[in-house]
C-alpha cells in the first residue's frame, strides 16, 4: 500500500518530536502553529494512525511516533545530507566533472586552462579524458563525459559543436634538421620524404587522408604512431619530420614548423556536448575558459 505524504510533512514532524514543542518546530520551520498542525494532521491520517498528543503545553509522542521518529530521523537525516551535497556539486564546490579533450589541446592547452579554474573551483575534481578525436566524440555521444574537446569533420545532428579555432597543419622538424629553413612546403613535394604520421584511428589522419584524396594527392606517410606524445619523443630525436596541428607545436621545445601549402588543411577545433544534455554552472565555466584559451 502506498502512503501519500511528502517530505514536508515527515521534516514537521521530526522537528515536533526533535525540540518538543509545537511552538518551538514551527519557527525554526517559518510556519504558523496552525500550518505545522495540519502538516502532522496530514501525516498522521495517511498512516492511519494517531503520532503526537496534544495539550495547550506539551506535545506527548505516542508508541507509533516514538518508533517512527527512531526510524525516520537517521533516513531523514541522510536525506539532507545527500541534498545538500549535491547543491554543492550544482555549486562545483565539489563532485568530478568528466572532460573529453584531444591530445593536442590536453598538451598545449589545458594545463593553463585548468590552473585558472582551479582559482574559482577549488574542491572540483577534473577527470581528463585526453585521447584521439574520434574516441572524444564517441565518448560525448555515449555520455562518458559532459561535454568534449575534438576535431569536428561532418555536422552531427546529435550534438552541439562551436568551433574555437582553425587549426592548421604544419610540418614539424629539429631546427638542426635539413628542412627546417624552408619557408614552406606543398603536400606534392612532402612524398619526397620519409614522413611520421599518426595512424588511421586519428581524427587528424582522416581529415588529411580525404583532402588529399580529393586533390589527387598521394599520402606521405612511412611510419606511424598513435598518440602525440610518440610523435613527439620520435622528432625531438632529429632524425624524424612529422605532420602536426600548429597547436600541437606551441608547447613542444626544439621543433619548428614549416607551413605545408597546396591545398592549406586545417582542422577545425570545436567544443562539443550533445543537444540533450544541459551544462551545470561550473562545466560552463570550464567550457567558457576552454574557448577563451583555445582562441588565443
Amino acid at each position: 500500500m502506498r502512503i501519500n505524504s511528502d517530505v514536508a510533512e515527515l521534516k514537521a514532524f521530526c522537528e515536533v518530536m526533535a525540540s518538543g514543542s509545537f511552538t518551538k518546530a514551527a519557527d525554526v520551520l517559518a510556519l504558523s502553529p496552525s500550518a505545522l498542525s495540519r502538516r502532522i494532521g496530514r501525516l498522521e491520517e495517511a498512516l492511519g494512525g494517531r503520532l503526537l498528543e496534544r495539550t495547550t503545553r506539551v506535545v506527548t509522542p505516542t508508541p507509533l511516533g516514538r518508533n517512527l521518529y527512531a526510524r525516520l530521523a537517521p533516513g531523514l537525516a541522510g536525506l539532507s545530507a545527500c541534498l545538500e551535497e549535491t547543491a554543492r556539486e550544482a555549486r562545483g564546490e565539489g563532485g568530478c566533472l568528466a572532460v573529453g579533450c584531444v591530445t593536442t589541446f590536453a598538451y598545449a592547452g589545458f594545463p593553463r586552462v585548468l590552473a585558472r579554474f582551479r582559482e574559482a573551483f577549488p574542491d572540483l575534481r577534473v577527470d581528463l579524458r585526453d585521447d584521439t578525436g574520434v574516441r572524444v566524440l564517441d565518448a560525448v555521444r555515449l555520455r562518458e563525459v559532459t561535454f568534449g574537446v575534438t576535431v569536428m569533420g561532418e555536422d552531427d545532428p546529435a550534438l552541439h559543436a562551436v568551433c574555437v579555432r582553425d587549426d592548421p597543419y604544419v610540418l614539424a622538424c629539429t631546427p638542426d634538421h635539413p628542412l627546417a629553413d624552408l619557408p614552406q612546403m606543398t603536400w606534392a613535394e612532402l612524398r619526397a620524404h620519409r614522413v611520421l604520421g599518426l595512424r588511421r584511428t586519428s581524427a587528424n589522419r582522416l581529415q588529411i587522408d580525404a583532402v588529399l584524396a580529393q586533390h589527387g594527392i598521394g599520402v606521405p606517410w612511412h611510419d606511424e604512431v598513435e598518440h602525440l606524445s610518440s610523435m613527439i619523443g620520435f622528432l625531438q630525436q632529429g632524425s624524424w619530420i612529422g605532420v602536426l596541428p600548429s597547436l600541437a607545436l606551441q608547447a613542444s621545445r626544439n621543433l619548428v614548423a614549416i607551413p605545408l601549402e597546396a591545398p592549406r588543411i586545417a582542422r577545425r577545433l570545436c567544443l562539443v556536448r550533445r543537444n540533450d544534455t544541459a551544462l551545470s554552472f561550473p562545466a560552463a565555466r570550464l567550457w567558457e575558459a576552454i574557448a577563451r584559451e583555445a582562441a588565443g
